[in-house]
């Protein structure tokens, strides 16, 4: 089903210049690969990783690198807006300093949306509109890249609540029959 609504959406990222906790050996702890709506029930219900804060470094609300990480304000918000998302749960331990923190890792849906990956000229991803599903959180690959894009309601309400480290950037929109005009000229 085509989704006809307006709603703008945005890649959910991080700063590059917050001192955000490094995740350390999380290849071997976790295989990204079964963090699908398919996969994901074959991982463990409790998954620890070593991280490293770094001397100004603090746990945020979100972690986006090396997968996506959730604080327990941001997954009830999350959840509030799709009650059916499934989340993982991890702890990251930072045994240098004796600090730990709880987070949840969301398991989206992935839609095939993409019309235009960012090239050389162009650094913006466009989605077709009439292919989406409306849902307000989930994920777009593009080769071996994958993005979390959130609807602009689900990022407001994160927003009005002050979760720490969320960087939006918006996405561009085109309607199949404005893309398909601009194709063939």
């Amino acid at each position: 089903m085509a989704y006809e609504g307006k709603m703008k959406y945005f890649i959910l990222t991080n700063g590059d210049k917050n001192p955000f906790p490094q995740i350390i050996n999380w290849s071997q702890a976790i295989d990204v690969r079964k963090l699908t709506r398919e996969e994901y029930q074959k991982m463990p219900p409790f998954i620890q990783l070593n991280a490293k804060l770094g001397m100004d470094g603090v746990f945020p609300d979100v972690i986006a690198k090396p997968f996506l990480l959730f604080s327990r304000p941001a997954m009830e918000v999350t959840a509030l807006y799709d009650p059916d998302i499934p989340f993982l749960f991890f702890v990251l331990f930072d045994t240098e300093k004796g600090e730990c923190s709880s987070f949840f890792g969301p398991v989206l849906e992935e839609e095939d949306c993409l019309v235009r990956a960012p090239g050389l000229r162009q650094s913006e991803l466009i989605f077709d509109r009439q292919k989406m599903s409306g849902i307000p959180f989930f994920r777009v690959r593009n080769g071996l890249e994958s993005y979390a894009i959130v609807r602009m309601d689900l990022a407001e309400s994160l927003l009005e609540r002050k979760i720490v480290g969320l960087e939006l950037k918006e996405v561009c929109m085109a309607d199949r029959t404005v893309w398909n005009i601009g194709e063939n000229s």
